[in-house]
C-alpha cells in the first residue's frame, strides 16, 4: 500500500511538470514566432490575461525541482520500508527458530517413538544459520533481483509503446534529459527580484511584505509570502522565494497504517497556490513617483481596464500600490529599474 501511495504522489508531481512544460513551450514559441520581448504585454490599459514568459518558465523549473525531490523523498522512504523488511525478517527467522524448536521438543516428548526422525529434524533445525549478516544480504539479493525484473518489463514497454507527452517532444529519447536546471532567480530573464513593502490605498491598508519581481517583459510581479515565512524587508530574495515552495507530504509506513497519509490532490494546489503572483502591474501603463521627502516611500499607479458595473461609466480605470523600502537608495534604485522597462 505504502508503494501504490509514493507512486500515485510521483504521478501527481510528473503530471504537474508534464502541464508546466505544455504552457512553457506554448509561450516561448509564440515569443519566438512573434519576435522578440513583448510576450502577452498589455497595450492601452489591457489586463485581461498577464503572459510573461518569466513567470510560466519559473513554475515550469520549480515543477521540475519539485518532482527531482518529490523523487528523493520517495526514495528515501522506500530505502527506509527496505531496512524495516530486513528487520523484520530478521526478527521472524530468529522467532520461526524458537517456536520450531520448542515444538519439535515437546512434540519428541510425546511421541518417542518417532525418536530416530525427531532427532534428525531438531538436529537440521538447531544447524539452522541464522546470521544477520546472511540474512541481510539474501533479502538485498532478492529485492534487487525483483527491482532489476521490474525495470526491464518497464523499459520494454517505454521502448515498444510509450512516447513522451507534451509539445516539443516529438523524436525526444526518454532516456535523456538528466540535467539539472537553475533556479529562476538566475533567469535572463528577470530584471530584479526583492523583498520589500507594499500597501494599498484603502483605509484598513497595512504594510505586508512581498516578493517584488521585475522582468524584461515589462512586468513587475508581486508574490504573497505564507504567513509562517520568516522574511522581512529587505531579507535574501532567495530565502523569499524558497519560502514560496511548499512542502512536499509524501506516505510514511506509520501514515499509511495509521490511515493519516496525505491526500494526493494537495501536491497540485500547493505548488500552484503560491508561485503565481498575486499582482502583477504592466509598467508601461504605470506612473511611478517617490511619495515622501526621507525617499523610503514610492508610489506606482497603473491604467487598468474598468470591469463589472463600474465600466459602464469609463472604460479605464486606475490602480494604486505604496512601496516601501530600507533605504533611500534602494527606492531610488527601485525607481530606476522600473522606469528603465516602461
Amino acid at each position: 500500500q505504502l508503494g501504490d501511495e509514493l507512486l500515485r504522489k510521483l504521478e501527481e508531481a510528473e503530471a504537474q511538470t508534464e502541464n508546466a512544460w505544455a504552457q512553457y513551450y506554448i509561450l516561448a514559441n509564440s515569443v519566438l514566432g512573434g519576435g522578440a520581448g513583448g510576450a502577452g504585454r498589455p497595450v492601452d490599459g489591457e489586463r485581461d490575461e498577464v503572459n510573461d514568459l518569466w513567470v510560466i518558465e519559473m513554475q515550469y523549473r520549480i515543477a521540475v525541482a519539485f518532482l527531482s525531490g518529490a523523487w528523493d523523498r520517495c526514495s528515501s522512504e522506500l530505502s527506509n520500508l527496505f531496512a524495516k523488511m530486513k528487520e523484520t525478517e530478521c526478527n521472524r527467522r530468529y522467532r520461526m527458530k524458537e517456536l520450531l524448536v520448542a515444538f519439535l521438543r515437546r512434540q519428541e516428548r510425546l511421541w518417542n517413538s518417532l525418536q530416530s526422525v525427531q532427532t534428525y529434524v531438531l538436529k537440521e533445525v538447531m544447524d539452522r544459520s541464522v546470521d544477520r549478516k546472511a540474512i541481510e544480504e539474501e533479502i538485498q539479493k532478492t529485492i534487487r533481483e525483483g527491482a532489476q525484473n521490474l525495470q526491464r518489463e518497464e523499459q520494454a514497454e517505454k521502448r515498444s509503446s510509450r512516447k513522451l507527452g507534451g509539445p516539443g517532444l516529438t523524436g525526444v529519447n526518454p532516456e535523456d534529459g538528466d540535467f539539472t536546471l537553475s533556479s529562476p532567480l538566475m533567469s535572463d530573464l528577470l530584471c530584479k527580484a526583492k523583498v520589500i513593502e507594499k500597501k494599498g490605498t484603502g483605509m484598513m491598508s497595512s504594510w505586508k511584505t512581498t516578493l517584488a519581481v521585475v522582468t524584461v517583459d515589462s512586468y513587475l510581479h508581486l508574490f504573497e509570502l505564507p504567513p509562517n515565512a520568516r522574511v522581512n524587508s529587505g531579507s535574501a530574495p532567495e530565502v523569499a522565494f524558497h519560502a514560496l515552495i511548499p512542502n512536499f507530504d509524501i506516505p510514511t509506513v506509520d501514515s499509511v497504517a495509521a490511515g493519516t497519509a496525505p491526500p494526493v490532490a494537495r501536491v497540485s494546489k500547493t505548488l500552484n497556490s503560491y508561485l503565481t503572483p498575486v499582482e502583477s502591474l504592466s509598467l508601461p501603463n504605470c506612473r511611478i513617483s517617490m511619495q515622501d521627502d526621507k525617499g523610503w516611500i514610492f508610489e506606482i499607479v497603473e491604467t487598468v481596464n474598468r470591469t463589472g458595473a463600474s465600466k459602464v461609466f469609463a472604460k479605464l480605470g486606475s490602480r494604486k500600490i505604496l512601496f516601501r523600502t530600507v533605504t533611500p537608495q534602494e527606492s531610488v534604485d527601485w525607481i530606476a529599474t522600473l522606469r528603465a522597462q516602461q
